[in-house]
């Protein structure tokens, strides 16, 4: 009896052991597998880390590198294993040593992304440029910042900022000529037509005391006169267009009121307002004839297009706090039929004025609406008068 209960025990043994032995190799291999896998994932992440197409690394709250991908190392031009431990701050140009330090201390304080532009390069490689976003990590003792070139973006912006700046001098230089032409045009018309046109009516006046009882010669005389009359008044209108002798002689608040007179006299039907406020009488020649000019152009085009029955000019003296800079704040106002500014195009009357106003390092904002007029603001920095 023991021995055939000893053969059954052995039996179960056997058989406990091999299943236990082939559940062990299952496990086994099953963990070999999830190895891999795991393994052969890590991989994946770590090439995606590596040769993603911006830098990302880790610093710690003194600023030093605790780990970079790849392409962040090949950014800052530099061996990752010479990157590590070390601190980021070396990789940039002493020029940006304190804004950095202030970023970082920005960027520890605050729970959102916080973004800065830096230089890196030294006098044997070329100047780049890099564009920081980073944001804290939970235990606010690191720092995950993603690094890209913005090199590239750094030099169209230059390039732009160039264009626009050599664009603005030449539409100075060009309005200066275009007032030194209308200026000679003007003498000219003033001095020899002026003269000639004074001549005819001396002349005519000589005529018309011999024939006094000749009615036909007369009446010839009289239309004479009345032609001389008129043509007065065209030159007249042509000389203020072309250069307002009162901005030369008496300054700029003068001749705006003389533009006012003529205005209104022009265009009754359009009620006229005009406000100066503070001292305008004392600025340099190219702001008093950028100025006469905008608000002849914004008067011109109240008349022409806007059907409006009122229009109003502001012009003042604007100083900012905390700064010498001071500006010209100009308004020109009518309650006509406006536009949609978000689907018609800027006329050739605003197209003019803007041009004037970015020759002038200004600025100038249109607001206007169907039925609502149209509102003009041009802000101008006050130079020394030369």
């Amino acid at each position: 009896m023991n021995q055939f209960s000893d053969q059954r025990s052995n039996k179960y043994r056997r058989f406990d052991d091999n299943e236990v032995r082939s559940r062990m190799e299952l496990l086994s291999d099953q963990l070999q597998t999830q190895q891999l896998e795991l393994e052969e994932s890590r991989n994946r992440y770590a090439d995606l880390y590596d040769h993603a197409p911006v830098g990302y690394l880790t610093v710690d709250k003194a600023g030093n590198i605790l780990s970079i991908n790849l392409t962040g190392a090949a950014l800052l031009r530099k061996a990752r294993p010479f990157l590590i431990g070390k601190p980021f701050i070396a990789c940039f140009m002493d020029i940006d040593h304190e804004a950095f330090l202030n970023y970082l201390k920005e960027v520890f304080n605050s729970s959102g992304k916080t973004t800065i532009d830096l230089k890196i390069g030294d006098n044997h490689d070329p100047l780049s440029f890099i564009r920081l976003e980073s944001t804290v990590t939970s235990d606010k003792n690191m720092c995950r910042m993603m690094m890209s070139d913005i090199s590239q973006l750094k030099r169209m912006i230059n390039l732009n900022r160039n264009l626009l700046n050599e664009n603005r001098k030449l539409m100075k230089e060009l309005f200066h000529i275009q007032e030194k032409e209308r200026r000679i045009l003007a003498r000219e018309l003033h001095d020899e037509l002026g003269q000639w046109l004074t001549a005819i009516r001396a002349e005519n006046e000589v005529i018309l005391n011999y024939t006094e009882k000749d009615l036909p010669i007369l009446t010839s005389v009289e239309a004479i006169k009345e032609c001389i009359e008129k043509m007065h008044l065209v030159i007249r209108n042509m000389l203020h267009r072309l250069r307002p002798l009162l901005l030369d002689t008496l300054g700029l608040p003068d001749a705006l009121l003389e533009l006012k007179k003529q205005w209104c006299s022009n265009y009754p039907h359009i009620a006229f307002e005009l406000k100066l406020e503070g001292e305008l009488s004392m600025l340099n020649e190219q702001l008093n004839i950028t100025i006469f000019r905008l608000i002849q152009e914004g008067l011109n085009n109240i008349c022409k297009h806007s059907e409006a029955t009122q229009a109003q000019v502001s012009l003042g003296r604007e100083t900012i706090r905390n700064s010498a800079i001071e500006f010209l704040l100009l308004k020109i106002e009518d309650n006509g039929k406006g536009y949609d500014i978000n689907q018609q195009f800027m006329g050739l009357g605003l197209v003019g004025i803007r041009e004037r106003v970015i020759a002038m390092d200004g600025s100038m904002a249109v607001r206007s609406a169907p039925n609502e007029g149209v509102e003009i603001n041009i802000r101008l920095p006050i130079k020394p008068k030369r």
